[in-house]
């Protein structure tokens, strides 16, 4: 059965090549894939000075055109509040910005069945309290959360399994923003990656603590591009896995992990647990 799945995926594989192919011939060069990122959340994706888009989302869809020449690339830095209607308006062709696996999104687009990326959340606070350790602790206080992140779906689904009195307060989903308010004194914590939010607070100079949630459901994510539900769509998805694929086997992905993540090997679920 493995098999014949095997050959089946690469049967349609190849049949989107072929597809791709022939309008690459036609249209006389690749065909460009926009690719939709926000640009807020380093070292996973951020604009360098010069304008450009970089970070390890960046990276990866860079290595996985390199094994589909019948493509090129071009990265469309839109804000987090507004990137998934942009995809769904056609303004670009996939989305590789940190993304969470959530059931809500994958029964709305198509998403990579292979991760590129795992992860874990992280309670992060301002330096030198000692009253937030748990997501229990957070009983009556009020946290900067993204609209549309997986960790404010988790975060709600949370309060309304538990009753948790916290008041969520909503926010475009950069992290910029949310560790001012609590620098502010506006918020109490923020839910986060907490490399993204180190190299953040760093950068604007404030001071914060941060406690890795190990809550069930929590501890660990896998990280995903997305795509919509069209035929092109799923062609894409498809083609996208295939590469992630390869890059996990020929050691090009755990690469591209340590050059931008600090030396660590985040590229699978037993990596991140022992700490590679």
């Amino acid at each position: 059965m493995k098999t014949r799945n095997f050959f089946v995926v690469m049967a349609l594989f190849l049949a989107g090549t072929a597809l791709f192919a022939a309008a690459k011939k036609e249209s006389g060069g690749p065909a460009l894939i926009k690719v939709g990122t926000e640009g807020a959340m380093p070292p996973y994706n951020y604009v360098t000075q010069q304008g450009e888009a970089d970070g390890y989302d960046i990276a990866v869809v860079k290595a996985i055109i390199e094994l589909l020449p019948e493509y090129k690339v071009e990265f469309v830095p839109t804000a987090w509040d507004g990137i998934f209607v942009a995809l769904e308006g056609g303004e670009f062709d996939l989305i590789a910005s940190y993304l969470g696996w959530r059931k809500e999104r994958e029964e709305k687009y198509y998403l990579s069945t292979v991760p590129y990326l795992w992860s874990g959340y992280s309670l992060v606070f301002k330096e030198g309290r000692t009253d937030i350790r748990t997501l229990k602790d957070l009983e009556g206080k009020k946290v900067a959360s993204g609209v549309g992140t997986a960790s404010t779906t988790l975060l709600e689904e949370y309060i309304k399994q538990t009753g948790a009195n916290i008041e969520i307060i909503y926010t475009d989903g950069n992290i910029a923003n949310a560790l001012t308010e609590i620098d502010t004194g506006r918020v109490d914590a923020t839910i986060n990656s907490t490399i993204t939010t180190q190299l953040t607070a760093n950068t604007l100079g404030y001071k914060i603590d941060s406690i890795p949630i190990t809550e069930e459901g929590w501890s660990i994510i896998s990280i995903h591009l997305l795509f919509p539900k069209t035929e092109k769509g799923k062609t894409l998805r498809d083609q996208f896995d295939t590469a992630v694929t390869q890059l996990l086997a020929n050691g090009k992905l755990r690469e591209i992990s340590r050059k931008y993540l600090f030396g660590k090997d985040y590229t699978t679920k037993e990596a991140l647990e022992a700490g590679a």
